[in-house]
Parts: structure tokens; sequence; C-alpha cells
């Protein structure tokens, strides 16, 4: 009995084997050879799953190339498993790519890029171990500031955009012939630091951080003696960034060019602060005869010290953020990724 059982199917398995050997056909008993498969019709179409953007995105685990037509964006959309996107085929839902693979600084996105490729969606790769940040003191990372259309920009950071820390203030300066003073320079506020990303309204930035974002240090603030003439204040320190803060001069009293009964040369002066590193903040300097301290830089995202004046303070800068400007802005933090600093 067995046997005839065995006999009856090995057919069935003959044809399921050579079926799925050879190309299958539907509307044609000639399918080309060439094509798994092949869909003949002079009167119907195919008709893709339809589902809303929301129910696209429920999709775990997508494979490469699964196709599916969005009702939201009245397109055909398909998985890039590369890019881990959901592109489209229409002008108007196509998201466009843009690998970043060299180090950069002060990055303008539209000037650079998007001029030459207008779109209402990005997907920006920035590669390990790339780094954009300020070219100077003070300098946002990567901007984009000047999009002269509303766009949304999905940024997959494998490396560092970092804004560059604050100048420390400079320390106030008395001129003239000692004891007398003759001219006199306040004490300078710290410098603002710059954000890692600046945008604006109708540019909404999503970033998939496995790097590192953040915003630099504000610059110390200067200082000066305990009262005119008396004591001498220190520069402030410069706020943290890969660009660092520079530094503030410390402050003193300087005897200008030879006046008649002058005591002498006789000048005193502040120390300048110490220059914002990758990762902390400059330190204020000390001031000369009694004078006070100049603020702190401040370290990653943070503002720098109040320094001290004997009329008040001169304030630190203010600190980086991490993105600003715009709203509904967002940076997830995946896989050891690290950001620093206010996500407006």
């Amino acid at each position: 009995m067995k046997e005839k059982i065995l006999l009856l199917l090995l057919p069935c398995f003959l044809f399921v084997e050579n079926m799925y050997a050879q190309s299958v056909g539907i509307g044609t008993t000639t399918p080309d050879p060439k094509a798994i498969l092949e869909i003949k019709a002079t009167d119907k179409g195919i008709l893709f799953p339809r589902l809303t953007t929301g129910q696209r995105n429920g999709i775990q685990n997508p494979p490469d190339g699964l196709h599916i037509f969005n009702t939201d964006e009245r397109c055909l959309n398909y998985y890039d498993l590369t890019n881990q996107v959901w592109n489209c085929y229409c002008f108007d839902c196509q998201s466009v790519i843009i690998n970043i693979t060299i180090n950069a600084c002060k990055v303008d996105f539209y000037n650079t890029y998007a001029k030459w490729a207008p779109s209402k969606k990005y997907l920006i790769n920035i590669a390990s171990g790339v780094s954009i940040t300020g070219c100077n003191t003070g300098d946002t990372a990567l901007s984009f500031s000047s999009m002269p259309f509303n766009a949304t920009i999905t940024i997959n950071n494998n490396g560092t955009i970092a804004g560059a820390g604050g100048k420390g203030g400079n320390g106030a300066i008395s001129r003239g012939c000692y004891p007398l003073e003759i001219y006199y320079m306040a004490a300078i506020p710290g410098q603002n630091a710059g954000p890692a990303i600046s945008t604006k309204a109708g540019v909404v930035i999503n970033v998939n951080n496995y790097g590192i974002v953040a915003g630099g240090g504000g610059g110390g603030g200067g200082s000066s003696g305990t009262a005119a003439n008396t004591g001498y204040g220190g520069g402030g320190g410069g706020g943290a960034g890969i660009v660092g803060g520079t530094i503030g001069n410390g402050g003193g009293f300087f005897t200008s060019s030879p006046i008649i009964g002058c005591v002498g040369a006789i000048n005193y002066q502040g120390q300048n602060g110490t220059a914002g590193q990758s990762t902390t903040a400059g330190s204020g300097g000390a001031g000369a005869s009694g004078g006070y301290t100049g603020g702190n830089g401040g370290g990653r995202a943070q503002a720098g010290l109040d320094g001290t004046v004997y009329f008040g303070t001169s304030p630190g800068g203010a600190a980086g953020k991490a993105v600003i400007g715009g709203s509904g802005n967002s940076i997830t933090n995946i896989t050891g990724g690290q950001s620093f600093g206010i996500v407006d």
C-alpha cells in the first residue's frame, strides 16, 4: 500500500520541482525564460498592498526591495536596506541620499549639497571617523539655516558633529600715568558657543546618532580689579570644542607714552585664560595685585562662568545647543551614541 501511495505522489513532486525550476507565466503560456514571473494582460494591472505611512513604518525588519503603495504619498515605496530608509519613485517624496566621508568644517548644507539636488527629503550618512566641526571659535558645525524651501532631514551620524567653543572674555584694561587713570575698558563677556546643528522653521532635523553630537562650551567672562586701579583681572577661559574657544587676555594697568610728571612705566597685568580643548573647558586666568580671576569656560554644551568685576559680573558665553532653530527636531542615541546640548 505504501508503495502505491509513493508512486501516486511522485508525479506531484516532479511537477512542483519543475514549476520552481522554470519561469512562471500569468496570462501567458510562454513566459520569458529570463523572468521567474511574467504577467501579461490587456485589461488588468498589478495591485500592490496599500498602506499609510504609519502602517508602512510598522513593518518590522523589512527586506531590501520590499514594495508597497503609500496612500498618503500616492506613490509606490520601496525599502532601501543599505540606507535603512523607505524611498519612493515620485519626485515629491523621493529622498536624496548624501554621503559625507571626509572631515569638513562650517558646512552650509544648502550651498554645498541641496542647491544642486532640491528635494523635500534628504538622508545624510556621516561615515565613522568623520568630524564636522566649526572652522573658527564660535562657529556652527552643520547648518541648514539657509535652506530656501521646507524639507525633512534624516541624519545617520556615525562620526562627530561638534560646534566650536566660545572665546574667553578679556579682562578690564586701564591706561594712564600711574596712579592716574585716563582710559578704561570694561571687562568683556565670554563669547557664545556654536551649536552642532542649526536649522529654521520648516526644516526638520532627525538624527539617528551612533556617534557624537555636541554643542560647544561658552567662553568664560573676563574680570577686573577689586576697584579702579586696585588689582587687575584675568582673562576668561575658552569653551570646549574640537575647535576650542580661544583665550581671553588678562586685563591690567598699562602706562601710555611718557607724560610729564609720570612716576614711571609701571605695568600690571592679570593672566590670560587658557584655551578650550575638544572635551574640556579652559580655565580663567588669575588676577594681578589682588584682582579677580577670569571665569572658566564651559564644557561641552555648557555655559561659560561669569567673570567678576567690582561693579557686578561679566557674563560667560551661552552654551551651544545640539540642534538650534525651528521645532520638532530630534536626536535618537543608538548603540553608544552620545549627544550634548538642548534640541529645539
